[in-house]
Formats: structure tokens, sequence, C-alpha cells
């Protein structure tokens, strides 16, 4: 589905309690994918943070359980796996 028709689709919602179970299909869908993502990284992967107004990259330097640490901005700042998009691979 597209975005647009998403979107389309949200619009028609007048309901709040909809709308917050909507937000929380989100949410959890959001924590599903970053869960996968730590299988997938490695120390060294580029990536991108997003904390929702920005986005920032940087380079993974450790992985926790539910965290990696990402170097970016100068510093080391542990991350949520949700907030991290995988954009190269050092390894290759």
């Amino acid at each position: 589905m597209m975005l647009t028709e998403i979107e389309k689709q949200i619009n028609l919602v007048e309901d709040l309690r909809e709308l917050q179970q909507i937000q929380s299909m989100v949410k959890d869908r959001k924590r599903a994918i970053g869960n996968r993502l730590k299988y997938t990284l490695s120390v060294g992967d580029e990536v991108q943070v997003s904390n929702g107004s920005t986005i920032d990259n940087g380079t993974v330097t450790k992985i926790n359980r539910t965290r990696a640490v990402v170097n970016m901005r100068g510093g080391s700042w542990n991350v949520p796996f949700s907030m991290i998009t995988q954009i190269g691979d050092s390894n290759g």
C-alpha cells in the first residue's frame, strides 16, 4: 500500500480510540523491525539514526542486547534499534 493511501485512510478515522490503536500498531511494528535489525547489524556498519526531527549518519561501534552504540556527532550514543536504519556495510 502506498503512503498516500495510508494517509487517506488515517484521515478518515474519526474516533480517538481507533487512532490510538493505529499508533500502538505502528509502535509495535517499529519495535519488530528494530529487533530484526539487531541480527543484521555488525560493528563498523554505516547507519542513519532518526529521532523524529533529525537524521544523523554514524558508525556502529558496539551491539548490545537492546541498543547499538553509534559513533556520531563527535561522540558515542546508545541508540535503540528502532531508531536505526542500515545504510551501508563496511565489510563489503
